[in-house]
């Protein structure tokens, strides 16, 4: 595929309800491995946008063979997976994160709060034990420390603070904190849903978006140039970011409702339907 015809000059991915199961640890499937590597092969760099922390994404990177700086944490960690070292990030504000922390210590609310570490490492707190051990490691990651209360740990990280939280929400079983917390912190800080059971905060203005922005004026990438696949609430920034955007078939009406095309569900394999259509097929 020549300079002059292919159509993109990077695919942005996100993970979890596109090519990765949101409920449980699972490996790509092979149809995604396949596609991937042939865009790759065919000149078009492809990268992950997602709400999962540095560490945990390099490794995915690594099984795909991607090499583009990678867009994680909800965008507030831009990192090179190859070197593993963290090219940008933005932490919660001081006052929001001493405020968050107050108000999940004061909560029944299983949360994770994470911090990253000067060799772009993070650190995992967790408060409350939700029971489902299997679960929690896959949406929290793994190696997470058990803390009852979480004011006490922005004062013992000191000068760092936290990178983003993370806390349970199930509005089907009756729970609904996300507008809660809009209401308390979304002055300082950005809440969104990223997993039918999951709400977010990273600092205000970070967001995937801003993160794919961000890296792709580092790589001197226009947005317009740009697809991007992903299914849930805190896709739709990057999704508006990009020139071509594609909602899995799984995806949520808001992200439905800004897609140029609906690519199948991640169980059919949407996202390498979608590479094929627009890229392989092309060539």
């Amino acid at each position: 595929m020549t300079m002059q015809a292919r159509p993109f000059d990077l695919v942005i991915l996100d993970l979890d309800g596109t090519i990765l199961d949101p409920y449980k640890s699972a490996e790509f499937s092979p149809a995604v491995v396949e596609a991937v590597a042939a865009v790759q092969a065919a000149g078009i760099p492809v990268t992950i946008g997602t709400g999962r922390t540095f560490p945990h994404v390099c490794e995915y990177a690594r099984k795909l063979a991607i090499t583009t700086p990678v867009v994680t944490t909800q965008g507030a960690v831009v990192g090179d997976p190859v070197s593993g070292k963290v090219l940008a990030e933005t932490l919660l504000p001081l006052t929001a994160a001493r405020r968050a922390a107050e108000w999940f210590d004061q909560q029944a609310r299983v949360t994770a709060l994470y911090f990253t570490n000067d060799d772009g490492t993070v650190t995992i707190y967790q408060n409350l034990d939700g029971g489902d051990s299997e679960f929690y490691e896959h949406v929290f990651g793994a190696g997470r420390i058990l803390r009852s209360a979480f004011a006490p740990l922005i004062a013992e990280h000191a000068p760092h603070l936290p990178v983003k939280f993370i806390t349970i929400d199930n509005p089907d079983a009756g729970d609904n904190v996300e507008p809660t917390l809009r209401a308390l912190l979304s002055d300082e800080l950005y809440i969104t849903r990223t997993h039918p059971l999951l709400v977010e905060g990273t600092a205000q203005g970070v967001h995937k978006g801003q993160g794919v922005l961000n890296m792709l004026a580092m790589l001197n990438i226009d947005p317009q140039r740009v697809m991007a696949i992903g299914d849930s609430d805190n896709d739709i920034p990057m999704l508006e970011a990009v020139g071509f955007a594609v909602a899995m078939g799984n995806a949520s009406a808001g992200v439905r409702a800004v897609a140029d095309w609906m690519a199948p569900s991640i169980a059919e394999d949407g996202a390498a339907v979608a590479l094929r259509k627009f890229i392989l097929d092309l060539a």
